[in-house]
């Protein structure tokens, strides 16, 4: 398991950067290419189209080709589009390039999520949170690497970097053999034999999953809304230079990052469903307190308070809704996934033009009125699913 968890750790390390390098270096992409913000918006969403693509292709490509071949084909495809982008070809190859990143990380990242909770069993949601511990070191190194080799003229070469580290992941999980696991990872659906289908979604499974999904959609777009949104709302409240707003996205991942090495075992303890339920209340509390803040100091406090409360919130509620609806992990999981991926894509985009037609405290008000929903639609889920108590231990 340990070797297990190595490499799903390094790969997710990889997703996180693959996430943030065109935001990172998006002012040079574009002035490279002569094109406007709205271009660089259009890019960011086809990326995530890319990635909901490749998110709800896994199980039926790990079906087919087996989950080993689908890891490495992922890793490769990324490896050519990241190699490609380096060499700054055509805007519409460049953007197809982006399209064609998002596929494979998509699919990188619903494989090793689904192959981890189906390996882990008692101990997924500590296993889980370190996944996303890797992943928010990802989102928070590949950044400060980008700026670095901005100041240099070398910003382009963040791209070879990643193509370079999928290459040799993708190799490694090709020779790799991780013990009782391999049969995992090498099973492939038998063609000449029926499939055997997972058990039918009842009335109030397939209510639970679609109120799960709706849960993805909103927490993945308020993340993406306060990563984003945080350098203009300390600008626009607070008055603050341009260097002293983005230290507000690095606050918020550093607590992410700390609040995700805890997060596992707290599930645990907690149980996964009070441990959502105290984190949303937290949050929710958290950013009401925001709407009356006015220092900087006290803002700086409310962005790492948000950090560490959202910090588990993912990786719980998905494994929280695997073990409601048990038998279809490939299916719950890519589900709620491209569910996230969708909202990360939609929600951001309806934000930012709130911000420019309304004002920049809009975003701060979504945020509130979605951890409302989210808390709501959890206590409300928890009543409506009547084999709650029965399909897990952890409820």
């Amino acid at each position: 398991m340990k070797k297990l968890l190595f490499m799903a750790c390094l790969s997710y390390l990889l997703t996180g950067c693959t996430h943030v390098i065109f935001g990172a270096v998006l002012p040079e992409l574009l002035a490279h290419y002569g094109r406007s913000y709205s271009d660089g918006g259009l890019l960011v969403f086809l990326q995530f189209g890319g990635f909901l693509l490749g998110v709800l292709s896994m199980p039926a490509l790990s079906r087919r080709i087996s989950r080993r071949n689908t890891l490495t084909s992922a890793f490769g495809l990324l490896f050519l589009a990241m190699v490609c982008i380096v060499l700054l070809p055509p805007w519409p190859l460049a953007v197809a390039l982006t399209f064609l990143a998002g596929v494979a990380f998509g699919l990188v990242e619903a494989s090793i999520s689904t192959f981890v909770l189906m390996a882990a069993k008692d101990q997924q949601a500590m296993a889980f949170s370190k996944l996303e511990v890797f992943f928010g070191l990802g989102a928070l190194i590949m950044p400060l690497v980008s700026s670095i080799l901005i100041a240099n003229d070398l910003w382009k070469y963040g791209f070879m970097l990643l193509g370079l580290s999928a290459l040799v992941t993708g190799f490694v999980w090709s020779k790799i053999s991780l013990g009782e696991h391999d049969e995992l990872l090498a099973h492939r659906a038998d063609r000449s034999k029926q499939a055997v289908k997972p058990p039918s979604l009842t009335r109030s499974s397939l209510t639970f999953l679609v109120l799960f999904m709706i849960v993805f959609f909103l927490y993945v777009g308020m993340e993406n809304t306060i990563v984003n949104f945080l350098p203009s709302i300390f600008i626009d409240h607070l008055h603050v230079s341009s260097s002293v707003s983005t230290l507000a996205v690095t606050a918020y991942w550093l607590a992410m990052v700390i609040g995700r090495v805890f997060a596992g075992v707290l599930a645990e303890k907690f149980t996964y469903f009070r441990y959502l339920i105290i984190s949303f209340s937290a949050g929710l509390i958290t950013v009401l307190l925001w709407l009356f803040s006015s220092e900087l100091w006290s803002s700086f406090a409310v962005v790492l308070l948000l950090g560490l409360f959202m910090s588990g919130m993912y990786a719980v509620a998905l494994i929280y809704a695997n073990q409601l609806l048990p038998g279809r992990t490939e299916q719950v999981t890519s589900t709620l996934i491209a569910a996230g991926g969708l909202g990360g894509s939609v929600i951001p985009l309806g934000v930012g033009w709130g911000m420019d037609h309304i004002q920049v405290g809009v975003s701060i008000w979504f945020v509130l009125i979605g951890m409302g929903l989210v808390l709501g639609i959890i206590l409300y889920s928890r009543k409506s699913n009547t084999q709650a108590q029965v399909s897990t231990s952890h409820s």
